[in-house]
Parts: C-alpha cells; sequence; structure tokens
C-alpha cells in the first residue's frame, strides 16, 4: 500500500482511493476487480467526474466574475 498522508493508492491500478478500499493482505484495493488482478474502471470515472467538476466551475465563473 502506498500512503502519502491521508491517501491511500489501490495496490492494483494505482488510482487515489477515497473511498472504503478492500483490503487483503495488507494490500488496498479500490475495487472488487484490482482484488482479483483485472482491469477496472475505477480511475476513468474519477477522471471524468474531475473533468465535469472544473468544466462546471469554469463556467461558474465566466458567467458570474
Amino acid at each position: 500500500m502506498v500512503q502519502y498522508q491521508e491517501t491511500i493508492w489501490c495496490d492494483g491500478c494505482g488510482v487515489e482511493i477515497t473511498w472504503i478500499p478492500l483490503i487483503e493482505n495488507e494490500f488496498h484495493y479500490c475495487c472488487l476487480d484490482c482484488k482479483q488482478g483485472l482491469r477496472c474502471e475505477c480511475g476513468e470515472f474519477r477522471e471524468e467526474d474531475y473533468r465535469e467538476d472544473n468544466a462546471q466551475a469554469a463556467v461558474r465563473v465566466t458567467l458570474h466574475p
């Protein structure tokens, strides 16, 4: 497990885990797919959410300076 201060990173795919991780043999996983060694989509969804949040913030700043 990689941990920086309070941040936990998935031992399977490397995504930052901001929810309760799955733990097995002291390894932390973001989802069951990572725990089973499969490809997961957790990082893709998180990145997409991040982009949407930033796009919405940019619109608010533009409309309401």
